[in-house]
């Protein structure tokens, strides 16, 4: 019997746009996928050794949800969207399920670590009885938040214009 995994990422970037995240996850975590059916079938060999699957996808892609209760089973969808438009149709379209979550492209990179910081924790969670392990993943997942933490203020800065301490 195949180890289950607890979770895994996957993104399917069909314009090949961010092969950067590639660089930050472990591949036994993150997949990325320029091709659809490529995609489609590493999804469908891996399901029955993950628990939950974090499927990244283009809003024009969304058709994929439909297939959801007989294909990706254990799924939670991010669409990302690529602009303010296409995510106000996603969210009429899908009127905010569970298993869904609509976002502008430009939080791609904080959905990602989100994502990979609970597949992190629950790692630790479930190997809380060999010290080791546990740490790993507790450790990796801190680093995860603390660039989580810094991505989320760098945007506060180009948005705002202000770095947090000139605010005071």
């Amino acid at each position: 019997m195949a180890a289950v995994t607890t979770s895994l990422l996957v993104l399917l970037d069909l314009h090949d746009e961010y092969k950067r995240f590639e660089e930050r996850y472990n591949a036994q975590l993150f997949s990325r996928f320029t091709n659809k059916d490529r995609c489609v079938l590493h999804v469908l060999s891996s399901r029955s050794n993950v628990r939950l699957l974090h499927f990244f996808i283009p809003n024009a892609e969304n058709t994929l949800i439909r297939a959801r209760v007989t294909l990706f089973k254990n799924t939670i969808f991010y669409i990302y969207c690529v602009d303010e438009a296409s995510v106000r149709a996603m969210e009429r379209t899908y009127h905010y399920p569970m298993f869904v979550k609509i976002f502008h492209v430009e939080w791609l990179s904080m959905h990602l670590h989100q994502a990979a910081i609970a597949h992190l924790v629950e790692r630790a969670e479930l190997t809380k009885h060999e010290p080791d392990e546990y740490d790993t993943a507790l450790q990796a997942a801190a680093e995860l938040a603390n660039k989580l933490a810094d991505d989320l203020t760098e945007h506060m800065i180009v948005k705002t214009g202000l770095q947090p301490d000139d605010r005071r």
